[in-house]
């Protein structure tokens, strides 16, 4: 008679350590000419079980060369990174890191910037002035496959273009250009110091640019100078 004791028993699993579970890493390259920005935006994706930064470049050079050496899933791209900008540097990274998703953030970019940046197939832009959760989200979408692009700057982007500045901004702008200060623009035209800082403030605002030399490269751009 075969008793309970004679049978073969039923082992019961073998214990486990804690459970194994795989984790998708998205490796990320800052790029950023400032440091304490670098260094804040750096710490704050490290925080993320699923974000890595792998690597830091401090202008676009750097930041070409560690993307085409490194292959990394995003970069993070400032649009004025030292050296050739944001746009190109965009461009030159999906062209030797095509895996590469690219995110550009602006401090205020303009029209043009973000029309180039959608058409030339940058993934993602934002101001750097994004919550830290949003960022953090659209890294993750970015990650995914998707492509994000802040709607207020969607909007600026399909904003009619610059207003064309009046005769005296422009004339303004020309003395500027060619190297004058804002005492000698003063003495040229007849004016007060502050007129003439108003006048050069008035462009600025009515072309849209970021500061006076911005003004006169979209003078210049659009054939008023």
């Amino acid at each position: 008679m075969t008793t309970a004791l004679d049978r073969p028993q039923d082992l019961p699993p073998a214990p486990t350590s804690a459970a194994t579970t795989t984790t998708t890493t998205t490796s990320v390259l800052l790029a950023d000419g400032h440091h304490l920005f670098r260094s804040g935006l750096s710490a704050l994706l490290d925080r993320e079980p699923d974000l890595t930064v792998c690597s830091e470049a401090c202008d676009a050079d750097s930041a070409v060369a560690q993307a085409a050496g490194g292959r990394p899933d995003l970069a993070v791209v400032d649009l004025d990174v030292p050296g050739a900008g944001g746009l190109r540097t965009a461009e030159l990274i999906r062209t030797l890191s095509p895996r590469t998703a690219v995110l550009l953030l602006g401090a205020a970019p303009r029209a043009d910037e973000v029309q180039r940046a959608y058409a030339d197939g940058v993934h993602g832009m934002l101001r750097k002035d994004v919550r830290p959760e949003r960022l953090i989200g659209t890294v993750r979408e970015l990650a995914a496959g998707r492509r994000v692009f802040d709607p207020e700057l969607v909007l600026v982007a399909i904003r009619p273009g610059p207003d064309t500045p009046t005769r005296r901004e422009l004339a303004v702008l020309r003395l500027v250009a060619a190297g004058s200060t804002i005492g000698e623009v003063a003495n040229q035209l007849s004016l007060s110091p502050g007129t003439v800082r108003n006048y050069v403030s008035s462009a600025i605002a009515r072309t849209g640019a970021r500061n006076r030399c911005d003004a006169i490269r979209i003078a210049r751009e659009n054939d008023w100078l």
